[in-house]
């Protein structure tokens, strides 16, 4: 087998090293070392989705996969950065009188713990839900980092084409896209903001979903978010993201916080937040598009990945890129 060269070290690049580690296939991971959308990312993972509180067909499994992903990790790293969390999803009393039945029945009721109304968020509907995670995806970067550099796998540096007389796995995430690395692409990343704050008043140590959310760090600390734009991606943080922000802040926690941070990520986006990976051209692979879900795909979509250049098993047809490339629409 040729040498392995890992293009970017967001979590699609760094689930793959993983993967290659335990399968004892040598490679090296090489990054530019400066902060990308991973860095920023909440790292939430919560079952019941969207404004039509839908829950996944493939949640559960993905889900279960990726904790005993991070879990291994955490093992071999002597880190900690996967942290169980109940959810809260907050809607509107006459919005859960049309959607109640998702949570008594179906997909949605699995994961219903139970309903109740709190002083917290007197005109709303409270569903507590089982099943949600939090990746604490800049520390998981860090102790991938810190793995692989004692180990010789980890360099700082920028490639932007194939490494010759090897085989060469691009995981840019969002840069990979914009800027067409290695191939031109459809893309539709989406910048956010977040914010992190102090709330020592708030007390809450459940996820709180709604119209945004509020994710709970410990220490009286709070990531609150997010924005979506498709413009501007370069960006960074705005003036009315930081609005938008705030507004949220008081409807999910309350008026007492002090903003600490405010940041922008670039999501990677291809179709609908699902991932694509495989092989582009002879010795060229790629994995990209984890978008908002990414820490609950990119265990499963780098296993996927790792299993095709090792071991010939053929990728799961909604993840393959070739399958993708050959169901995009004509652009007129």
């Amino acid at each position: 087998m040729k040498p392995i060269v890992i293009v970017g070290m967001g979590l699609a690049g760094a689930c793959t090293a993983w993967h290659l580690w335990r399968q004892g296939v040598p490679f090296r991971l090489v990054d530019r070392g400066r902060p990308g959308s991973s860095q920023v990312a909440a790292g939430l993972i919560h079952a019941v989705t969207g404004k039509q509180c839908a829950v996944a067909d493939d949640f559960e499994i993905r889900r279960d996969e990726a904790a005993q992903f991070y879990q291994n990790c955490e093992r071999e790293s002597a880190h900690t950065f996967w942290h169980e969390l109940e959810v809260v999803r907050l809607l509107d009393p006459i919005e859960f009188e049309k959607k109640k039945h998702k949570f008594a029945q179906g997909a949605a009721s699995h994961w219903v713990r139970d309903i109740v109304v709190d002083r917290r968020w007197p005109d709303a509907v409270a569903v507590l839900l089982g099943g949600g995670a939090r990746l604490d995806v800049p520390k998981f970067l860090f102790a991938t980092q810190e793995f692989f550099g004692a180990r010789g796998c980890y360099e700082e540096g920028e490639i932007v084409a194939p490494v010759a007389d090897a085989m060469t796995l691009f995981c840019e995430g969002s840069r990979g896209l914009i800027h067409g690395n290695p191939i031109p692409w459809r893309h539709r990343c989406a910048r956010g903001e977040i914010l992190t704050v102090s709330a020592p008043g708030w007390k809450q140590q459940r996820l709180v979903t709604g119209k945004g959310w509020l994710l709970p760090l410990g220490g009286d600390v709070y990531k609150v978010g997010a924005t979506y734009e498709w413009d501007d991606l370069e960006r960074g943080p705005s003036p009315e993201g930081l609005l938008r922000l705030m507004q949220m802040a008081r409807s999910l926690g309350g008026d007492q916080f002090e903003v600490i941070a405010h940041e922008a990520g670039v999501r990677p986006i291809l179709r609908k937040s699902q991932p694509v990976a495989g092989m582009l051209a002879d010795d060229v692979y790629v994995l990209n598009g984890l978008g908002s879900k990414g820490s609950l795909y990119a265990p499963w979509a780098s296993r996927q990945l790792v299993d095709l250049i090792v071991n010939a098993v053929p990728l799961d047809s909604s993840l393959s890129v070739t399958e993708y490339f050959a169901n995009l629409p004509e652009q007129t």
